[in-house]
């Protein structure tokens, strides 16, 4: 399956954009977490304010009654219940009303729509109260609320007054806008109510060239409709913006009269007492309660705390969201380009075969500083392979020309007593090349990794067996041999081991100075099993010692081909070593050369 591969630039961007992200959403959660927190402070004090506000008007009702006003005074009531539901639309579109009930039982309930007018002029009169809520449905309320909107004048309510009232005479004076103050009135059709009010039917405005526009038509019914001619005239809507507000109308009608609509709902369930829930989410009902007679006092709310947050730090949202991508943006393409540059870089050094180990990134430094050791390791490994290749072609070159020459002769007319001995000469550089191909095949076999043959062994007395042999040899150049051996028990490969102790042996024997020492040392040590072979001679130079173990390595003159051997003893020794997970090493003695054989604690009984 093929991997998705990117830029590195892209992954640099995407974890940091994510990081951004994560972090933007987590400080948008805690501020809007502390408006909301803020705005319910606000809530709970426009509840407060809302109960306060209901008290003082109970207050005021019960003045009016003790007045004489009778019917007036319920009409009085509502209207000033009316006026007050605009607490919460400030606070997400949210709806708020108000419900009195009198010891009687008597109700008096906020409307949606409601307004007053004087058919003699501003305050000339009696004041008649307009009510709309029973014949309007919620979109008659909307269409009314759209009106008033459209047509409003100084005021968010619409407000008609006549010209020789002292607000038409300002706004003439001040050259302004004249509409609504030019001498149109308003028709009022309707049923009429005790305590002057009437149950609104509809409402024409008669202007002064004679046109009438229609501004409501409800659907309330009845018998005996009045007339009214309504020279001023003022008609409100909870669904209007808020006294002060400079807009051109609240943000969703639909959403206030839903929650007005709620708050309402709140108050019947309430009054009803059939036990239903009266709070809901973003609801509040809260109140005061008579005795025996059932009088109450009630206020009723729902707004969305939550969505207000939201519309509150909408532009909060959206500024810190664009500059967050604006330093995301900026951010990820400098430190994109910090990194991206020195990996550039080191590709392209890479690809020339060297890298800089001094660059700005301290990684990118330890992964130039491996490239360059596996460089050089490789380069090594290549100088290593083209000087075997060398040694070996060198080592067979001779015996081949030697061969290659006899054969030449022996196919010419010679004399017989030569046949002899040029067969003889033929044969013994044929088992020269038989030897030198051996010891190259078991090279190559322990360097391959070839699995060992392990067994329980005495090192001691394999030792010992591969000296044996070696007493001729030694008589006849006037050695010493000194063998100081411990019992050692190891698991191991027998042949492997035999063949490491007969190459290091024969190195011995072959450079020891006549009349010279051989000491041979087998100890148990911290480190595991220690064989030790010294043969006193000729010291090794420094430069020769690392290169000792190398195959046809041949520094020292003294230890070149004419002094016998393949080059290959000491290779096969490492390598024999290094398949028991062991180590070899030579060091210069002070007359003579020391070469030390570690095989680990883990194989020793």
């Amino acid at each position: 399956m093929k991997k998705n591969t990117r830029k590195l630039r892209w992954r640099l961007a995407v974890p940091l954009t994510t990081a951004f992200a994560l972090l933007w959403l987590g400080t948008m959660a805690l501020l809007t977490n502390f408006a909301c927190e803020k705005l319910e402070q606000t809530v709970s004090i426009q509840y407060s304010s809302a109960r306060t506000e209901l008290t003082e008007q109970w207050g005021f009702y019960e003045n009016n009654l003790a007045d004489d006003l009778g019917a007036k005074a319920d009409h009085i009531m509502i209207y000033n219940l009316s006026s007050n539901s605009m607490y919460l639309t400030d606070i997400a579109e949210g709806g708020m009303a108000f419900l009195v009930r009198d010891d009687a039982g008597k109700e008096f309930r906020s409307q949606l729509a409601f307004g007053y007018g004087h058919e003699a002029g501003v305050d000339q009169g009696e004041r008649w109260h307009l009510y709309f809520d029973s014949g309007l449905d919620d979109e008659g309320q909307l269409r009314l609320a759209r009106w008033i909107v459209e047509h409003r004048n100084w005021d968010w309510p619409f407000s008609l007054y006549p010209p020789d009232s002292i607000r038409g005479e300002a706004v003439a004076e001040e050259g302004s806008d004249l509409r609504n103050y030019d001498g149109t009135y308003a028709r009022v059709t309707g049923i009429e109510l005790p305590g002057y009010a009437v149950n609104v039917q509809k409402i024409e405005l008669v202007h002064p060239d004679g046109t009438v526009e229609t501004m409501v038509e409800t659907n309330t019914q009845g018998e005996s409709p009045i007339t009214l001619e309504l020279k001023f005239m003022r008609v409100s809507s909870v669904l209007l913006p808020s006294y002060g507000s400079s807009g051109d109308g609240p943000i969703d009608m639909k959403l206030r009269l839903s929650n007005f609509r709620e708050a309402q709902a709140m108050l019947d369930r309430e009054a009803a007492g059939d036990g239903r829930p009266v709070r809901t989410s973003g609801g509040q009902l809260s109140g005061s309660y008579g005795g025996g007679g059932g009088s109450m006092r009630l206020v009723a709310g729902q707004c969305d705390v939550f969505r207000a947050a939201l519309e509150q730090q909408r532009f909060l949202y959206i500024s810190t969201f664009l500059l967050t991508a604006l330093v995301v943006l900026l951010l990820s393409a400098h430190l994109s380009r910090k990194v991206t540059e020195p990996v550039e870089e080191l590709s392209r050094e890479a690809q020339e075969g060297r890298c800089r180990e001094d660059g700005p990134v301290q990684e990118l430094n330890t992964l130039a500083r491996a490239f360059n050791a596996a460089q050089d390791q490789l380069e090594g490994q290549l100088q290593r392979e083209r000087s075997f290749t060398r040694g070996a072609a060198h080592e067979l070159k001779t015996p081949l020309a030697v061969l290659r020459t006899h054969a030449e002769a022996l196919q010419e007319d010679i004399a017989p007593e030569k046949r002899g001995a040029y067969l003889d000469i033929v044969l013994d550089e044929s088992d020269r090349m038989s030897v030198l191909v051996g010891s190259l095949l078991e090279l190559s076999r322990l360097e391959a990794g070839a699995p060992l043959k392990e067994e329980s062994l005495e090192l001691s007395a394999l030792v010992r067996t591969v000296w044996a042999p070696l007493a001729l040899p030694l008589e006849q150049k006037g050695l010493s041999l000194v063998l100081e051996l411990e019992e050692l028990w190891i698991t191991a490969d027998r042949d492997r081991l035999r063949e490491m102790v007969d190459n290091l042996a024969s190195n011995a024997l072959r450079h020891c100075t006549p009349g010279g020492q051989i000491r041979v040392t087998l100890e148990r040590t911290q480190a595991g099993g220690c064989l030790a072979v010294e043969n006193d001679g000729l010291p090794i130079s420094q430069e020769d010692l690392s290169h000792l173990f190398e195959p046809f390595y041949r520094g020292d003159r003294s230890r070149s081909r004419d002094s016998g051997g393949t080059g290959l003893g000491l290779a096969i020794v490492r390598a024999a070593v290094e398949a028991h997970g062991g180590s070899i090493g030579a060091e210069n003695l002070a007359g003579g050369v020391r070469f030390r054989v570690t095989l680990p604690s883990s194989r020793l009984l």
